[in-house]
């Protein structure tokens, strides 16, 4: 498959913003694209040759690429300069002087979709002495055989930001639309494979290849979500009368993988994150009673002379490079398990919460300290309930997690299954799409952002707030550090933003908001049609992906039990 008809297929989803439009677009292309392609096209449609999870990046910036392409066309790096100045994007820079090219390769060939992937994908390979000439080398190669718009998005590829507004959101309804499945279908493929690339390549042969894709140990599984609860008396009622309540951690969400020897911890955000807490492989292989497992979790930080829990941020300090040996003297770990997805090999998702859980007890031996089964009651009595929160949060835990006795394990799904009950001030996970630079003493720093819900049915993020307060002056200048490199001259598409900002973001990082109320109408204009009273700015949730962000239809739910909760006071004083 010519990689010509890839470039003009971005080229024109990039030129068109309606959601169904743009699905048109890449159900067109991949119904253009044999099955053998169809791997291949996907990932470059999302803009990188690997799956979400494998945690690799070309190692190839801009200024490499700026000597690439220097080689392949001929111009200088000053005019490369001069231009990436001018126009501000080193893709359209590329396609501009690949137009112009000063020399032509006497002997270029068509590029293909195959070796476009393949070259690039090779590149985080390429290491040891003179390997950045030989990354050089490799892109300069693709960008000499390459058109004006194939050098346009081979660039943006490398850099991975292509700049067309696919996320993987969107591209279950493609999928589905293509080859005539049912969505739902296809979302279940995905949330058990994580890698749509995959997906779309067993859709292309059928139904029965779809429902025949798995959970493989090593790689991640999307995880399931609870839903927010108001009270024990709803959990209840909505569980019909009796549900299990487990203590609810404020930590990583951890899903740990064993593959014979072979341990690997996966984040929520589908990281691998092994490297980070070698501390836990050893216990995790003690504890695992089977040969192939994969089980779902939490690890939290532990305060060496209390014993008891430490915040959120004590955990993220364990996230490092170097020094990682010293940093779990200072700031031990350990990992409360609290379901099974795969034992012996076979998934078991599908079994009933009660079963699982019987699998975990008896397929996990917990090592002192290190490896534990999550603590949890059993009930239908409220009084016990309560008793139980008041314990957890004796513990410094964050509240309770209800699950229903007979629930499967929903992969990626956040459903009344789960409900996580949490006596604090109501919190939601906000996507930041643009700020404002402060003024006064937080002059040089963005002083407020513009967040964003997630709309469910469109895939893309409208605003709901503005948060101004909540920061300490070194978050505002960390965060500002932060953001500069997520900049981007206008909203991307996937972002609704009516509200004029100093600037605007790649929807890529998620914060913690607490607030005070929610209204309909709020007094600044927000293309999600709600706002927040008084934001406050919590933390930077570095476990969550911009899809896992609070939804539009859950900021609804919380306005309703809000008003609700007004009713009912109301009727008190009359």
């Amino acid at each position: 498959m010519l990689y010509r008809v890839m470039a003009e297929a971005l080229q024109k989803l990039e030129q068109t913003p309606g959601y169904l439009e743009k699905n048109a677009l890449i159900v067109e292309l991949l119904k253009q694209t044999p099955v053998e392609e169809m791997e291949r096209v996907v990932y470059l449609l999302l803009g990188r040759p690997w799956p979400a999870y494998v945690s690799k990046e070309t190692g190839v910036g801009p200024q490499q690429l700026k000597k690439a392409l220097s080689l392949a066309s001929g111009h200088s790096l000053a005019e490369i300069e001069r231009r990436m100045a001018k126009v501000g994007d080193l893709g359209e820079v590329a396609a501009e002087l690949m137009r112009g090219r000063k020399q032509v390769t006497l002997f270029s060939q068509p590029l293909t979709v195959e070796r476009v992937f393949e070259k690039i994908r090779s590149l985080p390979d390429l290491t040891g002495e003179g390997s950045m000439d030989r990354k050089i080398g490799v892109v300069a190669e693709l960008l000499s055989d390459a058109t004006p718009l194939e050098a346009k998005f081979v660039v943006r590829t490398v850099l991975g930001d292509l700049r067309v507004g696919i996320a993987e959101g969107r591209m279950r309804d493609a999928i589905a639309a293509t080859f005539g499945l049912p969505p739902e279908l296809v979302e279940h493929a995905y949330m058990l494979t994580t890698d749509y690339a995959v997906v779309a390549r067993a859709a292309a042969q059928g139904e029965e290849a779809l429902r025949r894709l798995g959970i493989e140990v090593g790689h991640p599984v999307n995880p399931m979500l609870a839903q927010r609860a108001e009270s024990v008396e709803e959990i209840l009622e909505r569980m019909g009368g009796k549900a299990a309540f487990e203590l609810k951690l404020d930590g990583i969400r951890i899903q740990a993988h064993r593959d014979g020897e072979r341990i690997t911890l996966f984040t929520r955000r589908m990281e691998d994150y092994t490297y980070m807490f070698p501390d836990l492989v050893d216990p995790l292989r003690k504890a695992l009673r089977s040969d192939r497992m994969v089980v779902d979790g939490e690890l939290v930080a532990i305060d060496p002379k209390s014993g008891k829990p430490m915040p959120f941020q004590e955990v993220l300090r364990r996230r490092r490079k170097y020094g990682i040996e010293e940093m779990a003297g200072q700031i031990p770990i350990q990992i409360h398990l609290f379901d099974v997805l795969v034992v012996d090999g076979k998934t078991v998702v599908e079994r009933p919460y009660e079963e699982r859980r019987r699998i975990l007890e008896r397929k996990v031996e917990p090592v002192p300290g290190k490896v534990m089964v999550v603590e949890r009651r059993v009930t239908g009595k409220k009084e016990e309930v309560e008793e139980f929160l008041r314990y957890s949060l004796s513990l410094g835990h964050e509240g309770l997690v209800a699950k229903q006795l007979d629930s499967p394990y929903r992969a990626g799904r956040r459903e009344f299954l789960w409900l996580k009950l949490k006596p604090e001030v109501d919190t939601v996970d906000l996507v930041v799409v643009g700020a404002h630079y402060g003024k006064g003493k937080r002059a040089g720093t963005f002083g407020s952002y513009v967040l964003a819900a997630r709309d469910e049915k469109t895939g893309t993020y409208k605003t709901v707030t503005r948060c101004g307060s909540g920061y300490t002056d070194e978050d505002l200048e960390e965060l500002t550090r932060m953001f500069e490199g997520l900049r981007v001259e206008r909203p991307p598409q996937e972002v609704e933003i009516e509200i004029e900002c100093d600037a605007y973001f790649r929807p890529e990082v998620v914060f913690e908001v607490a607030f005070e109320e929610i209204q309909l109408s709020p007094p600044e204009k927000h293309t999600g049609g709600v706002g927040l009273r008084f934001p406050r700015f919590i933390r930077v949730r570095e476990d969550r992906r911009p899809e896992e962000a609070t939804t539009l239809e859950e900021i609804l739910q919380m306005y309703r039990a809000q008003q609700k909760r007004k009713g009912e006071k109301g009727s008190e004083k009359t």
